[in-house]
């Protein structure tokens, strides 16, 4: 991982991507970076962020980050979310968007699947060939050149939070999704819980790395803009671990006394908005509304 300082000169300002607006409040602000929420749709971004962001998302280690072997359990997971897929295998095509490691295309492809990879660091792309999925696009998830219709399922896990434009990232995977096709989505929860409690130190907020940060309504809203149906939001976890980055540490639990709640908090979250991570699938309608 590579951590940089913030300077004003390597800054640029924003609008808000999800709708547009330049109309933002104050939140707070972590290591230099301003985190914002837009007056009009309650959007939270990074602003102003880094010139280079998408420059540093290629080359840093975020791309595999984690694991460097895949799990029992975790191999457990996949299969299970693999086998829910097989309603929707038409095409026999899926796309993982920021596919790090590999883990989840290469079970796809033990059970027949066409599996694509969209993936932009370099140190993944490089772990991706090793491993034989050779179907790799390094094209930004905002601009990529695929056959509209053409994929069944598109996954884009723990990617949406670190991209320049989510709004053109979903609305290009909305094109590249078969009519009746199905988006996976996973990303942080800015109104978790966990967030709420840990404030501007919260694990997840690094304002060189996640720049859009999504709560339930703001997912939903950035998904129907696009033309998306039958959205499915859930939430689950408690994740109060604290973090700065620069340089990089970790700080003491501010409410000390919740930690041996932890697990009953774990448990009870799944049936409410506030889990730390937050899940989200959603169908391209199988006929596209014009109006006359």
């Amino acid at each position: 991982m590579v951590w940089m300082k913030v300077d004003r000169k390597d800054l640029i300002s924003v609008a808000c991507d999800l709708c547009g607006s330049n109309q933002e409040e104050l939140l707070f602000t972590k290591e230099g970076f301003r985190y914002v929420r837009c007056r009009h749709c309650k959007m939270v971004y990074v602003n102003p962020r880094l010139k280079e962001h998408h420059r540093y998302q290629k080359i840093t280690g975020t791309g595999t980050m984690g694991d460097s072997h895949l799990s029992l359990k975790y191999q457990k997971k996949i299969r299970k979310e693999i086998q829910s897929l097989n309603n929707y295998r038409k095409e026999n095509r899926i796309l993982d968007i920021g596919a790090g490691r590999g883990w989840f295309l290469k079970e796809a492809a033990m059970t027949g699947w066409e599996t694509w990879a969209l993936e932009i660091n370099a140190q993944a792309i490089e772990h991706l060939a090793r491993i034989n999925l050779n179907r790799i696009i390094t094209e930004p998830a905002e601009d990529f050149k695929a056959p509209a219709d053409s994929f069944d399922v598109v996954r884009i896990w723990d990617v949406i939070e670190h991209l320049e434009s989510p709004r053109k990232a979903a609305t290009n995977i909305f094109r590249v999704l078969r009519p009746g096709g199905l988006l996976l989505l996973s990303t942080t929860n800015f109104h978790s819980l966990s967030r709420i409690i840990n404030g501007p130190e919260w694990i997840y907020l690094n304002g060189a790395d996640h720049i859009n940060l999504f709560t339930p309504e703001t997912i939903q809203n950035l998904l129907e803009s696009v033309g998306f149906f039958k959205i499915r939001i859930s939430t689950k976890g408690f994740k109060p671990e604290r973090r700065l980055y620069f340089p990089h540490r970790k700080l003491p639990p501010p409410l000390p006394i919740l930690y041996p709640f932890r697990n009953l908090i774990h448990e009870l979250i799944q049936f409410t908005k506030y889990g730390h991570a937050m899940t989200a699938k959603a169908i391209k309608p199988d006929k596209i509304a014009i109006d006359p």
